[in-house]
């Protein structure tokens, strides 16, 4: 280590977390040794992370039932602090609403309309764009077009794409869904000539990924789709969860849709829809610190992978409670946020830029990776950790951001002693440290992640 680094040692004893408008003092325990840990950033970008690559995937009903009100400030104010991003509508209940173009709206049961209409405003006043998903499963391809049409025209630029069915390989063959696909395509773009596309967004599987691939890429395909979850919620553990990003599947889905792209040089691959564990998550071990802590290994996973980004599934569903939502609901407004949204936020206090991989040693708990200059070190073991940062670049200037909470199990997140209130107010105090040439060291609690953002 260059002699002239400084040591920081972060001392968290206690900090105010803000939810829902109360103020709760959490304190964080702090062992008095620390592990020696040592990262290397690679200087070799692997893929560029974009302003939206972390989103949100919610129920197409939800447009319907008047979730997304550009009156709702909370709302628009806590998707502005993620945003721009990506949000995709669909879900399972997009293959059971459908499009009635002359339907009065305000119904969770059919799509209308002025609920459109309110959908765009929605949209132009957080800055974000949508996926927009259409009934397969009820439906037929006039009135796909019928509904796309209508779309694309009240939508304008906040319209990324058009996503045909929701996870089709559940009660379609390969075959008969690219038929589906095809004919819903065709028909669309007889009304929206400039329509794009996303697909197939399996479950559970990557058997399509390659033949839709290879069959679809010039015919207006933009995105190739996946979704995934770990598992179902009755074996939800914190300890299975934080293993997933490298023990589970989940590496070799981003390794299939990563060549699977490549091959047929399609625009991009994103996780559309994903979350912990399907039917919901499980309270306890989604909405918790250890989902934060999941949660950015899950999309530095993607990023490496050269994915444009995820959509996390939440907000509310009439199938069964989402344990796992980032933002919280009672009925249809939010009342607080939560373990994954912790996670999105931090990774978005980094900002764009090339995404680098990084060695760890000194503790197979810990992770690392970094966004331009700025580097994440994700400590999910039980000790405090003293890493030594070799950053891509010299730096002027570095401050340390700090999402900790008590425990793995805690709800009470903060980010350099903040939480983020109902109303998105979220006031943070990063802590200044030293950087000598390109290395920096930084103390990370136990069950803790610190972002490095250097000047």
């Amino acid at each position: 280590m260059n002699s002239a680094a400084l040591r920081i040692t972060f001392r968290v004893f206690a900090s105010l977390t803000v939810l829902s408008g109360a103020s709760a003092w959490a304190t964080a325990p702090t062992p008095s040794a620390a592990t020696a840990v040592t990262v290397a950033v690679s200087k070799t970008s692997a893929n560029r992370v974009g302003s939206d690559f972390a989103g949100f995937s919610y129920e197409k009903d939800r447009i319907g039932a008047g979730v997304f009100d550009p009156n709702d400030t909370n709302l628009v104010n806590l998707f502005r602090l993620l945003g721009p991003s990506v949000l995709r509508v669909g879900g399972n209940l997009v293959d059971i609403v459908n499009w009635n173009a002359s339907g009065s709206g305000g119904s969770a049961s059919a799509i209308a309309p002025s609920d459109v209409i309110k959908f765009a405003a929605f949209l132009h006043a957080t800055g974000w764009t949508a996926i927009y998903g259409i009934n397969l499963k009820t439906n037929t391809a006039a009135n796909a077009a019928s509904e796309a049409q209508f779309v694309a025209q009240t939508l304008g630029s906040s319209l990324q794409a058009f996503e045909i069915g929701n996870e089709p390989n559940a009660y379609q063959t390969e075959s008969a869904y690219e038929a589906s696909y095809n004919s819903y395509v065709a028909a669309i773009r007889a009304k929206v000539p400039g329509a794009v596309f996303d697909g197939p967004g399996e479950s559970d599987s990557t058997g399509w990924v390659n033949t839709f691939a290879a069959h679809e890429k010039n015919n207006h395909l933009q995105i190739l789709s996946q979704h995934r979850y770990i598992g179902s919620n009755t074996g939800a553990t914190i300890a299975g969860m934080l293993a997933s990003n490298t023990s589970g599947g989940i590496p070799a889905v981003e390794s299939t849709l990563e060549a699977a792209q490549s091959a047929n040089s399609i625009p991009q691959w994103r996780m559309t829809e994903a979350n912990s564990y399907f039917h919901g998550g499980a309270a306890g071990v989604s909405n918790v610190e250890a989902a934060s802590l999941w949660s950015l290994d899950f999309m530095a996973g993607i990023a490496a992978h050269h994915g444009s980004g995820v959509n996390f599934h939440g907000g509310t569903s009439t199938q069964f409670p989402l344990n796992y939502t980032p933002i919280t609901f009672s009925g249809v407004r939010p009342t607080g946020v939560q373990g994954v949204y912790y996670g999105e936020l931090l990774w978005s206090l980094a900002g764009a830029g090339a995404f680098h991989t990084a060695s760890v040693s000194g503790d197979p708990s810990v992770t690392a990776w970094g966004i331009g200059n700025n580097v994440f070190v994700n400590n999910k073991g039980t000790s405090a950790i003293s890493a030594t940062v070799t950053l891509t670049a010299t730096a002027a200037s570095a401050h340390v951001y700090v999402l900790t909470a008590p425990s793995l199990a805690s709800t009470a997140i903060t980010i350099a002693g903040s939480g983020v209130s109902v109303n998105g107010a979220f006031k943070p105090a990063p802590q200044s440290v030293s950087v000598s040439g390109s290395k920096v060291v930084v103390d990370v609690p136990p069950d803790s992640a610190a972002l490095v953002v250097t000047g």
